[in-house]
């Protein structure tokens, strides 16, 4: 993407199962749901005309999260703003705006599901000679890191920074400018300048060899290191770099009695680098009494996530509940 260009993705999020209990830090997800499948999107000058103005004259992309039924033809009906990010920036009212001009594929599950929860992303480039990319992070902060950045103006609150960087060929960050942050007076944005050379994304092969000029968006959350949210270390929307074998690990005892599927619940602690440690079956599992929750702690600790999530935060010492599904090897005679 070349100049002042402007491009939007709307994609479905990881199906949130329950809420976790209120005296654990644990979140409750779904394995990462599949991209939805759209027969109509909007066009790029119905993308430029959406965009928030304030944004884009400097460079902040954002998000939001809609809530929307599913109408005849797969047009999108209905719709609510769950939550945006960054706050305020006027990317909820823009992902309205441009819902009207999506179709969804009439033959998708989601459309015969007739309700959708998704994320639409905004992504802008402000350089002329830089191409934005994005992509998961390999390096991000630390729990402790970022706290040790909260600035001493923080008041208590939680604050918000978007950051537009230099990308270099290795994956870290240079030149970054901070062009939002709120509350708008507290140094949340040098707070996050701070944070910014401890960053490394994954940089694509290809992106290396053409030579062409990077740059990369940053978006961050920085809790009070005291309050509520710094002390419960919360994840959310965690970005998967390895998912799940759902077959690799089906319990023997399962398939000799001719089922072919269930579901196992899981809990683990997040490694620094995102892998999944110390996971612990939980409950009976789905037929019960038959090992799905074992295998899925088996399963579990072969997925990585992300050390900084889709939601602006680290991942290290968190805890996290699974729910995945097993289903037989498929009999490669078949």
């Amino acid at each position: 993407m070349w100049g002042t260009a402007v491009s939007l993705v709307l994609m479905m999020a990881a199906a949130v199962v329950s809420a976790a209990p209120a005296d654990t830090a644990l979140n409750i997800l779904g394995v990462p749901a599949a991209p939805l499948r759209f027969a109509q999107t909007p066009t790029a000058a119905e993308f430029a005309t959406a965009y928030p103005h304030g944004a884009a004259a400097v460079g902040l992309g954002g998000e939001a999260w809609l809530h929307c039924k599913v109408g005849d033809g797969g047009r999108l009906q209905d719709c609510d703003v769950s939550r945006e990010r960054p706050q305020g920036a006027g990317f909820g009212r823009a992902a309205l705006n441009l819902s009207r001009f999506y179709r969804l594929d009439p033959a998708s599950p989601a459309a015969k599901a007739g309700v959708i929860d998704a994320p639409v992303r905004f992504a802008i480039a402000a350089d002329d000679d830089r191409v934005l990319v994005s992509g998961p992070w390999l390096a991000a902060p630390s729990f402790a890191q970022v706290a040790a950045a909260y600035p001493d103006i923080g008041g208590g609150v939680t604050g918000e920074a978007a950051l537009h960087c230099d990308l270099n060929h290795d994956g870290s960050l240079s030149q970054c400018k901070a062009n939002y942050q709120h509350p708008p007076d507290r140094d949340f944005g040098d707070a996050a300048l701070k944070l910014s050379k401890i960053f490394r994304l994954r940089v694509g092969g290809e992106m290396v060899k053409s030579f062409q000029p990077m740059s990369v968006n940053v978006f961050m959350r920085l809790p009070a290191p005291f309050g509520p949210q710094g002390q419960a270390r919360p994840l959310s929307d965690p970005i998967w770099l390895t998912g799940p074998n759902l077959t690799a690990q089906f319990p023997a005892l399962a398939k000799a009695k001719g089922v072919v599927a269930g579901v196992g619940l899981v809990d683990c602690t997040v490694a620094p680098a995102g892998a999944l440690t110390g996971c612990q079956p939980v409950g009976p599992g789905d037929p019960p009494g038959l090992g799905f929750s074992e295998a899925a702690a088996k399963t579990a600790q072969a997925m990585r996530m992300s050390p900084w999530t889709a939601d602006g935060g680290p991942i290290d010492g968190a805890h996290i509940r699974l729910s995945l599904r097993l289903s037989v090897a498929a009999d490669p005679a078949d």
